[in-house]
């Protein structure tokens, strides 16, 4: 049980009410990040629909609409073909243009994804600005970084995200809500935890992690668990930076019942990781069950989410960052003492 809901039971007057909602809200906000004001910085966000050029081919001479995507946009072109489709373009075996027109712009299935996605996506101007909102709070923290040219794209479910050089690719129909029929079909055989991150609102949440991949230093494979937590949990507090105003559930990818479920049982959370002495376990066992992907946390109850150990990574970074406001974003990313950053984060929920 939570220090929190120990009060509320305590002083349960209408008087004494009123004094625990002022003290839950002040320990509500004690790790809340002051948002800086984005508006003057200037970024230019407007997605290039790579899907429509392409799809709408059919029945078209689609040679040309190939060539003159091959022209117009170069990168994300062999971004698309070599890394999503997997069409080598340098192998003269393959015909790009009759491989692009079999393999999508004719496939019956791909035209009816097409449809859906259409359905969704007419228009993106909602996510768009979503976007440049992300970008804007990227470039204040990370001022000398350059912004991707953002392209979305269909493909028969092979990445969320894709980055490139000085390019970034969505696929939409890996973002077309936890209903769409298709993610349940034995073809998709997609696992229906996964499933809250293929929505609308996940859009700016992939870009950004992704615009941050490879930025946190990680310890690799002699990692331990702690580590792993940590490196999770410095990637979510980056979310929390450049994505201010949306849901840690949408973050991090859980229902809004198993976000409450981690809040409500912190403390016991952290006592089953410090009590186990799992923190310093160098096993890929060990790493796997609690920070890879799982409908649940081994260990712990069925109502539980899977990936337990970032959300409680992700609670250490925000308590870090709050006791030591000198600590920049670039240095957090850098820094790989985790016993370090834990002891000066003084988390010890439920004390």
């Amino acid at each position: 049980m939570s220090n929190y809901s120990h009060k509320l039971k305590v002083f349960l007057s209408i008087a004494a009410s009123a004094i625990c909602i002022l003290i839950y809200s002040s320990c509500g906000n004690k790790n809340k990040i002051k948002t800086p004001d984005v508006s003057n910085i200037p970024v230019d966000v407007h997605f290039i629909r790579f899907d429509q050029s392409l799809m709408q081919a059919n029945g078209r001479n689609y040679v040309e609409v190939i060539d003159s995507l091959k022209e117009l946009y170069p990168e994300f072109f062999t971004l698309y073909t070599n890394n999503v489709l997997n069409i080598p373009l340098k192998d003269s075996s393959y015909n790009i243009y009759d491989t692009l027109y079999s393999y999508m712009i004719s496939d019956k299935y791909m035209l009816r994804l097409y449809d859906s996605v259409q359905h969704i996506y007419s228009n993106m101007s909602d996510v768009e600005a979503d976007v440049a909102k992300a970008f804007q709070y990227y470039k204040y923290y990370f001022p000398d970084s350059t912004l991707p040219q953002v392209f979305t794209y269909i493909a028969p479910f092979v990445y969320q995200v894709v980055l490139g050089d000085d390019v970034i690719g969505v696929e939409l129909n890996m973002f077309l809500g936890k209903n769409f029929s298709y993610y349940s079909s034995f073809a998709a055989n997609l696992p229906k935890y996964l499933l809250y991150r293929f929505r609308k609102e996940n859009i700016p949440v992939s870009i950004m992690l992704m615009l941050a991949d490879g930025s946190v230093t990680s310890l690799g494979a002699n990692a331990s668990l702690l580590d792993d937590m940590l490196y999770e949990g410095k990637q979510m507090y980056y979310l929390d930076l450049v994505l201010p105003k949306v849901a840690d559930s949408v973050k991090i990818g859980f229902n809004k019942s198993q976000i409450e479920w981690c809040e409500n049982n912190e403390a016991d959370i952290w006592k089953f990781f410090a009590g186990e002495e799992l923190l310093f376990s160098k096993r890929m066992q060990d790493k796997q069950q609690y920070i890879g992907e799982a409908p649940t946390t081994k260990g712990m109850p069925e109502e539980s989410p899977g990936r337990v150990a970032i959300w409680m990574g992700w609670q250490i970074i925000r308590k870090y960052m709050h006791n030591n406001p000198n600590i920049t974003i670039q240095q957090l990313f850098a820094d790989t003492a985790s016993y370090e950053i834990l002891r000066k984060s003084n988390y010890s929920p439920g004390n």
